[in-house]
């Protein structure tokens, strides 16, 4: 068997299990996608656009009408038609040979232009027998519709990433809040520890004082890592739509840091766009390169016509062709801007491929970056902990003072509020990476 025959399967078996880029949050972003009002706007535009397809279809059958006219006249232009005139002699003459009169006299007539109480009415089948137009706006049609589907998707794309972006908000408020929690206890541990010194005269009563301003300060910190928290809530709410999950059935179980080596990547939906409006200017090009082409259509009327309601049915066939032959050279000029337009969406894909290539660059190292640094803070937090853990025992013992042991309690704080901003600036980076490569599956 070919190498070439058994690549797909091999790939099968690698990639099975395998989970992509963003998986963790598909379910966020579906729910996301199903209650957002500007993409069930969009989708209502894309029914119009199917519609319009549709219409444009229905150009190819014929057209039923039904219509009439009925109408009462008097007096306006006359004809005089001297009939008795014509007539009289040739009936007086019969009369006197066959010695009778059974051909009376006649009167002239006088005969008004406008129809007195007549009527017309028909059926009316038109259809169009070769109109190259047609096929044109059919495909427009269709073009707009595919147009209209890759809007959808970039922009379901770009709520993907707002709600990832949101989502690491909120957990990195939630996040800042249990630090601060942990802070508070050491701090309550401390007070514990110095109320105890001043009971046995080791400590100061500014000591406590320093603690307990301290604690203070950490409660403030701790309502603003609240109202952040709350916030980021309310817009994570707010892109996923009316939901009844509650906060801790959202919680993902994501790793400390995301993975910097996939390379999965899809093509942007913006290139896609740039494609489309490209063929739909070629179909502006096509169409007036059909200008000397002829138009033909059929024309039927089924119906009744006459005076005082009388039955007097009637058939009439028509057929129309019309056929440009000079216009002063208007569809030439339409050509060379129809060209020109698509010479410049050419030159503007050309751009954005540019503009796109570098941002999944640009994304990536700073994904890459933003692990590598986030790594960093592991050792710093070790480091941190042990020099608090080595001060507040000599606290204890009373061989250091109180604003050692506020300063290394300091340093821990920091650095975990640090390591939290870090990790989840990198999973803020890695999002950006995922839209930039395009990576996450749209459906």
């Amino acid at each position: 068997m070919n190498i070439r025959n058994l690549l797909p399967i091999i790939l099968v078996f690698l990639l099975d299990g395998t989970q992509l880029p963003g998986q963790d949050f598909k379910d966020l972003v579906a729910m996301c996608w199903a209650n957002n009002q500007q993409l069930k706007s969009q989708d209502f535009q894309l029914k119009q656009a199917e519609a319009a397809l549709q219409e444009a279809r229905g150009l190819y059958w014929p057209n039923l009408s039904f219509g009439t006219q009925y109408t009462l006249a008097a007096g306006g232009r006359a004809i005089d038609f001297p009939v008795g005139d014509l007539l009289n002699p040739v009936y007086s003459t019969l009369n006197q040979i066959t010695g009778s009169q059974q051909f009376p006299s006649l009167e002239n007539q006088s005969i008004q232009f406008l129809p007195n109480n007549f009527y017309d009415a028909r059926f009316r089948v038109q259809q169009a027998l070769f109109n190259p137009d047609l096929a044109i706006n059919r495909e427009l049609k269709s073009a707009q519709i595919d147009l209209k589907q890759l809007e959808i998707k970039a922009y379901k794309r770009e709520l993907s990433k707002e709600v990832m972006n949101a989502y690491f908000q909120w957990q990195q408020a939630e996040q800042a809040i249990s630090i601060f929690q942990e802070a508070d206890t050491l701090l309550v541990e401390a007070a514990r520890t110095t109320q105890s010194m001043l009971r046995n005269g080791i400590a100061l009563p500014s000591a406590l004082s320093r603690i307990e301003s301290e604690q203070a300060s950490l409660k403030a910190q701790q309502i603003d890592a609240a109202t952040n928290a709350e916030n980021a809530w309310i817009y994570l709410n707010y892109l996923l739509g009316p939901h009844e999950a509650t906060r801790n059935a959202i919680v993902l179980d994501l790793p400390e840091l995301p993975d910097s080596t996939s390379t999965a990547s899809g093509s942007r939906e913006e290139l896609a766009q740039l494609d489309q409006a490209i063929s739909m200017q070629q179909l502006a090009f096509d169409k007036e390169d059909r200008f000397y082409q002829p138009r033909l259509g059929a024309q039927l009327d089924l119906g009744s016509q006459a005076f005082d309601f009388n039955w007097a049915p009637y058939a009439l066939l028509g057929i129309s062709l019309t056929w440009n032959i000079y216009d002063g050279k208007q569809h030439k000029y339409r050509q060379e801007q129809a060209r020109a337009a698509i010479d410049a969406r050419v030159q503007q894909k050309a751009f954005a491929t540019d503009q796109i290539d570098l941002q999944k660059k640009v994304a990536g190292n700073n994904l890459r970056s933003s692990i590598l640094q986030a790594k960093t803070f592991q050792p710093r937090i070790r480091a941190t902990e042990k020099a608090y853990r080595e001060v507040y025992r000599k606290y204890q013992e009373g061989s250091a003072n109180y604003l050692e042991l506020l300063d290394a309690r300091t340093q821990i704080t920091q650095a975990r509020i640090a390591n939290s901003l870090a990790r989840f600036q990198a999973w803020s980076k890695w999002a950006d990476y995922i839209y930039a490569s395009a990576s996450f599956p749209i459906d």
